[in-house]
């Protein structure tokens, strides 16, 4: 099986990064992902967190990987050139921004490489941040940025319908959180984002193998022969894996790794 895999997605969080207990990497996973490299596969992070969350929590100190589909497939890099990224159109940022203000919420914008808050921070904000162990972006101008990729709306349900109502009509509105929002101008799906690293690298499906563990990792089984879901994962999203891994805190990752011969 491993001779035709040359490409390995792989998710980030609940899959080699535990949140059982505090906020711990499997570090014996990572360290197995960089000997599939130097094996000769190429690893990719496939993750719904933005390039700057990915680097804050510090993966990149421990990996460089051969790419990343950050935000869901908003943001696809590969040996560090952007290969996709979607951008809001920027008079739909700006009025999004102004009903958000308005109603006195404050929003996450992403861009490739950075992020920012458009207002000073609320619970919901340190709510979901300290949940991700992740530092609070700055407070910065919306006005004229034109590179944004997405936003997260920190809101509560009793808002949505107002919210929705008064927001530019070409854009989606997606309610992940009772406290979150992800707010885009085109769907993010992770599996549109493998499909392209895939066509870029000239490989096809037979080539690649994914790790996930939820919902949003569906779409990227899709797109691969090989895919994984973490014995942690959810019980609905198992039956779209061909292969279950033991849980992250058994070091699943690099259990496959070596069930499948990639690494020793």
């Amino acid at each position: 099986m491993h001779n035709q895999i040359r490409v390995i997605f792989v998710d980030i969080d609940w899959t080699i990064l535990n949140h059982t207990d505090g906020h711990v990497f499997d570090y014996a996973s990572i360290e197995a992902l960089k000997e599939a490299q130097s094996n000769g596969y190429k690893v990719v992070l496939c993750t719904a967190r933005p390039y700057h969350s990915v680097s804050q929590i510090g993966l990149f100190d421990m990996i460089k990987p051969d790419g990343y589909v950050c935000a869901n497939g908003g943001l696809i890099v590969i040996d560090d050139q952007i290969i996709y990224q979607t951008r809001m159109p920027l008079d739909s940022f700006e009025k999004l921004c102004e009903v958000v203000i308005r109603h006195g919420y404050t929003m996450e914008c992403v861009e490739p490489y950075h992020r920012f808050l458009i207002a000073p921070k609320t619970d919901y904000v340190d709510y979901l941040f300290n949940t991700y162990h992740e530092e609070i972006p700055p407070l910065e101008d919306y006005r004229g940025k034109d590179d944004i990729i997405s936003c997260l709306l920190f809101s509560d349900e009793s808002s949505d319908d107002v919210i929705k109502s008064e927001i530019p009509s070409d854009l989606e509105f997606y309610r992940f959180h009772p406290y979150g929002v992800d707010v885009v101008s085109c769907s993010h799906i992770k599996g549109n984002g493998v499909k392209m690293v895939l066509d870029y690298l000239k490989l096809n499906k037979d080539n690649a193998l994914a790790f996930g563990d939820d919902y949003g990792d569906i779409s990227m089984f899709e797109e691969v022969k090989y895919s994984v879901c973490m014995g942690n994962g959810r019980e609905d999203v198992k039956p779209h894996a061909s292969i279950i891994a033991p849980p992250v805190w058994e070091s699943g990752v690099k259990q496959t790794l070596q069930k499948l011969e990639i690494i020793k």
